[in-house]
């Protein structure tokens, strides 16, 4: 199979297609779903909850005790300032420390908050994300934060921009997978082509299209098929027949790329296995 030429690889990376995955310090790709401003907000206004009632409830209180001991105005407001920094502030900070990047809501919803490259979150980032909560999700009723949730490509707010941080979906549903057949219309051409080791993202891309193309739009997904098959069709030769149907064609590369990779890893445990009788019918000699 020819190398794919620089031009029409390219398209492969910028692809609106293409996942934006985690690059760490060593050079690893982390695999990791970015949580939608859907599932952020309902989280948000869960632990809005829990911080209202906390701020109310300590509020309360203090007023209760602060009057049972007569204290002045001073001291009642120092108390109900330090309860407001408790809540809005140190509610956050610690359930992030405590609970590695969770909190109440985001426990329910599933979701974490992590740094940009997939490490734990610091005190730093922590206290950053909490103070610039208190202004675009409390002094404006959240606009301010789902507005940027839904213009940044990882549903971030500016708190999480600011701190380097995003929320990752952590507990998604199971589905059950599903092993891909080859379509009868292309068992032939399968048999002879070379079909070559694809990219981690495009892999990935296949993958979550096929399962869900019934359920797209007929336009988006005839355009996301189409993508996809130009993406593919560098790592395959010879072409698929004309008038090949783009979703068939991905059908086929990804059942034939399975069943050859099984195939390489049977080999691979037989030879492992062979290996390992050889070695332990060697005598050994002190």
């Amino acid at each position: 199979m020819a190398p794919p030429s620089t031009t029409a690889a390219a398209p492969a990376a910028s692809s609106p297609g293409a996942r934006d995955a985690l690059i760490t310090g060593d050079a690893v790709m982390l695999d990791l779903r970015a949580a939608s401003f859907a599932v952020r907000m309902l989280s948000a206004l869960i632990d809005g909850v829990l911080q209202l009632v906390l701020l109310v409830g300590g509020t309360i209180g203090m007023v209760w005790a602060a009057a049972r001991a007569e204290l002045d105005d001073g001291l009642i407001a120092a108390g109900i300032l330090t309860m407001s920094v408790l809540a809005y502030v140190g509610y956050p900070v610690l359930c992030e420390l405590l609970l590695r990047g969770r909190s109440v809501g985001r426990w329910v919803m599933g979701t974490r908050v992590v740094r940009d490259d997939g490490g734990p979150v610091h005190v730093r980032q922590s206290l950053i994300r909490a103070v610039m909560a208190m202004f675009e999700i409390w002094s404006t009723s959240g606009a301010v934060a789902l507005t940027c949730a839904v213009i940044d490509r990882r549903s971030r707010r500016i708190g999480d921009l600011l701190a380097g941080t995003m929320v990752i979906q952590e507990r998604m549903r199971d589905l059950t997978p599903q092993r891909v057949e080859v379509p009868a219309s292309l068992r032939d051409w399968v048999l002879d082509a070379d079909v070559g080791r694809l990219p981690l993202t495009l892999l990935q891309d296949i993958r979550s299209f096929l399962p869900r193309a019934a359920t797209v739009n007929a336009e988006s997904r005839r355009q996301l098929s189409r993508d996809l098959l130009r993406r593919t069709l560098p790592h395959v030769a010879p072409a698929p027949p004309p008038g090949t149907d783009p979703e068939e064609f991905l059908a086929a590369v990804i059942a034939e790329r399975s069943r050859r990779d099984e195939v390489r890893l049977r080999r691979e445990q037989e030879r492992q296995r062979e290996l390992s009788a050889e070695v332990r019918a060697v005598r050994f000699t002190g």
